[in-house]
């Protein structure tokens, strides 16, 4: 018995090196990539397929990269960490599951701050490479290359037309995908439950959930059109963050010629990425209606109420924060600079 579980561990041991370490062959680098996202879904198609293949092309070869999508890698949740133990190289993170560890990165993610995603996109990475990156970043081991927002967040509902007074959400189940997601239900009078992307579909069929706040580009990946009845089009009920982050070790065990095209592609592709991420959520709300699902506006005084009553979502963000002596305020004003830059 002793002897079986030595070799399984051994053979565990095997698997997790086989998939983390850097591989540097004399003609080039082999690196991991892992994300969450389904192949269909278009933050892997316009983000990291298209950053893989351009890496690759641009550097005739030289750089190879092997793509875990679909959480094979790790759990959403589980990505950050997965960088940091360099179970994977690189990986496209979401934020909002790692708040606990990256709670200043999260002010980019409070609604109401703005309506563009490409200049907030511009902006947020502005803001992590710069206050960030000795703050939040580096002690954990990891380095972020681009780092992306999404357009504002909207209300989806698993039945009915729509809303059209804020009450209508009293008690309504609705689906977070982390602590600022809970901190925006609370404020519209609904209950918050954590649920990952891959299993919204699940749970808005099951009726775990009575709709979600989300993003309308995203749901095509996952096909939550087939449960969904309603879609409001004008809300701004805040965004999820995204960083490429690769492991500080691994980076700093490349040339300089290869950091210096992993950046160069990076900045490419994000500002491409969050072009295309804010055209498709132009183009979700069509495709949506053509798959039967309502599209909706919220009345101006309901918008207004619903305005009024997120901006309290940012000063207890402050205050939570600032309970765990970070500098909330201060780093808040920073992002809210470099929007404005």
């Amino acid at each position: 018995m002793k002897l079986m579980t030595i070799f399984r561990t051994a053979a565990m041991a095997g698997a997790v090196s086989a998939i983390g370490t850097l591989a540097t062959a004399q003609d080039g680098v082999s690196l991991k990539f892992a994300d969450q996202f389904p192949l269909t879904h278009v933050a892997s198609k316009v983000g990291s397929q298209t950053f893989i293949e351009t890496l690759e092309d641009r550097s005739d070869g030289r750089i190879s990269i092997r793509h875990f999508p679909a959480e094979q890698v790790a759990k959403a949740s589980g990505l950050l960490d997965a960088v940091r133990n360099r179970v994977t190289d690189m990986a496209l993170v979401g934020v909002v599951y790692n708040t606990d560890k990256l709670p200043l990165t999260s002010a980019a993610e409070l609604p109401g701050l703005f309506t563009d995603s490409v200049d907030a996109s511009r902006a947020f990475e502005a803001y992590i490479q710069t206050e960030l990156l000795e703050r939040e970043y580096l002690p954990l081991g990891v380095r972020p290359i681009w780092g992306t927002v999404t357009p504002p967040y909207q209300l989806m509902m698993a039945e009915g037309d729509g809303i059209s007074d804020m009450s209508e959400l009293d008690g309504q189940k609705l689906r977070v995908a982390g602590a600022t997601g809970e901190l925006i239900a609370k404020s519209l009078g609904a209950v918050p439950v954590k649920v990952p992307a891959s299993d919204l579909y699940l749970a808005l069929q099951r009726g775990t959930v009575n709709g979600a706040i989300y993003n309308p580009p995203s749901v095509f990946g996952y096909k939550i059109e087939e449960v969904l009845s309603a879609v409001s089009s004008n809300a701004s009920l805040g965004s999820v963050a995204f960083a490429l982050l690769v492991n500080e070790d691994v980076w700093q065990g490349l040339s300089d010629e290869d950091q210096a095209l992993i950046q160069e592609v990076a900045s490419e592709v994000r500002q491409t990425f969050s072009e295309a991420f804010q055209q498709a959520n132009t183009s979700a709300l069509t495709r949506l209606e053509e798959a039967g699902v309502t599209v909706f506006e919220l009345p101006a005084e309901t918008k207004q109420a619903m305005d009024e009553s997120l901006g309290e979502v940012r000063d207890v963000w402050v205050e939570q924060v600032s309970g765990r002596n970070l500098p909330a305020q201060e780093m808040l004003d920073a992002f809210n600079a470099h929007l404005k830059d």
